[in-house]
């Protein structure tokens, strides 16, 4: 996949400068496709978190968090070999706002900043989130925002001064951080591609010959 952001260099960054930077996978959601937690669903051989996952700890990470909700012994089974540590939110039915602030209480208090991903978007590809985290270290602002053509969408960065501003209200999420510091933000542009969804049976079908073709 082609994506524009700016190149940075982070090899002649020191220790001091790399701060512990993390991400953090959504998993918790109650959306249910075709009978099933869609999280779950069989694609390219495997659940589609798997899929998502692998990717953000192929990215580099110095720590990756799962947020796990709906269905949560099902998703840690599926990825009971990956080196991630879980979180259970509870409250996953009132909205995906309660997770990314679960995500946040839940971080190590060295964590620097926080990417934050969506469970189902399995397209992004390690090098797209590590475009997140090198956007970061090369300005450290309050936010790096991914936008897909006219469509912002995660993965989406945060430092760590922000996180206490989490208000964990239903759906609604980060918006308002969003809102009160996008003009501070470095906006990375992606693939529309990467948005594929799975909602109806051709979706599933679709997204089994991407992620077929990626491993190809």
């Amino acid at each position: 996949m082609n994506f524009s952001y700016v190149k940075i260099q982070t090899d002649s960054l020191n220790a001091a400068e790399r701060r512990r930077l993390a991400g953090v996978v959504l998993a918790a959601g109650a959306s249910r496709r075709m009978g099933r937690n869609k999280q779950l669903l069989d694609v390219a051989g495997e659940a589609l978190v798997r899929h998502t996952v692998r990717n953000v700890v192929a990215a580099g990470f110095d720590f990756v968090l799962v947020v796990l909700g709906r269905d949560a012994d099902d998703v840690k089974t599926a990825l009971r070999d990956m080196p991630v540590t879980f979180v259970v939110n509870e409250r996953y039915r009132e909205g995906i706002g309660t997770s990314f602030k679960v995500g946040v209480d839940a971080l190590p208090n060295d964590v620097e900043a926080a990417s934050f991903a969506l469970a189902d978007m399995p397209l992004v590809t390690p090098a797209m989130h590590r475009a997140v985290t090198e956007a970061y270290r090369a300005s450290r602002p309050p936010l790096v925002l991914a936008r897909y053509g006219e469509v912002r969408a995660p993965p989406h960065l945060f430092r760590q001064d922000l996180f206490g501003r989490f208000s964990g209200r239903g759906d609604h999420g980060p918006k308002d951080l969003v809102k009160e510091f996008g003009g501070e933000a470095v906006w990375l542009d992606f693939p529309e591609v990467a948005l594929t969804d799975v909602d109806t049976p051709e979706d599933l079908q679709r997204m089994d010959v991407l992620l077929s073709g990626k491993q190809g």
